[in-house]
């Protein structure tokens, strides 16, 4: 199953990147009433502001081409879950940073994590990303529990999960403790 879906990912990515930056970054920027640079340029928190202006639309766009090549691949939007595959429920978060964690809400997630990260240049358009698939069963990392602070909940992976992640697109190196994700170009 992760393969599977992996591979139509794989096969997705650069057409989901071109329309995203032909088409959906110009409507935000539409939407916006100012370019991106111009939106963002006092912003403190900008990876932030990025993925919250640009998850939904992404998303999906993503949603769209994986789906029409695997028509069992649909949303299911539920706490912890965002797609269902072959029966099988599937989150899927979104970064922006450049950090070696992905943020949630706090809810329990499902097992089966489609994770992406992205890079963007001055103008907002998308440049580089990793995509890894995994199993959480399988792995020793795990979401924080939320804290009073924030509401919040990272996840990160430790050096030995290096095997157990699926990488679509991207490599992983282990670093001192936790996995860093390598982005490449689209």
């Amino acid at each position: 199953m992760i393969e599977s879906l992996g591979e139509t990912v794989k096969s997705v990515l650069p057409s989901v990147v071109s329309e995203f930056n032909t088409t959906l970054l110009p409507a935000i920027e539409t939407a916006w009433g100012r370019k991106f640079k111009d939106e963002l340029e006092n912003e403190n928190q900008k990876t932030v502001e990025i993925a919250k202006n640009y998850a939904r639309p992404l998303n999906n766009c993503f949603y769209r081409h994986i789906n029409k090549e695997q028509p069992t691949f649909l949303e299911k939007t539920i706490d912890g879950s965002d797609y269902v595959f072959n029966d099988i429920l599937v989150e899927d978060k979104n970064s922006f940073s450049t950090g070696n964690c992905w943020v949630g809400n706090g809810y329990k997630k499902t097992d089966i994590h489609l994770l992406k990260k992205f890079e963007c240049d001055d103008n907002g358009k998308i440049i580089k990303a990793f995509i890894g698939i995994v199993s959480m069963k399988q792995v020793s990392g795990d979401w924080t529990d939320r804290t009073l602070q924030s509401h919040r909940s990272v996840l990160k992976f430790l050096n030995q999960d290096i095997d157990k992640i699926y990488v679509v697109h991207g490599s992983i190196r282990p670093a001192k403790k936790y996995l860093q994700f390598e982005l490449e170009v689209v």
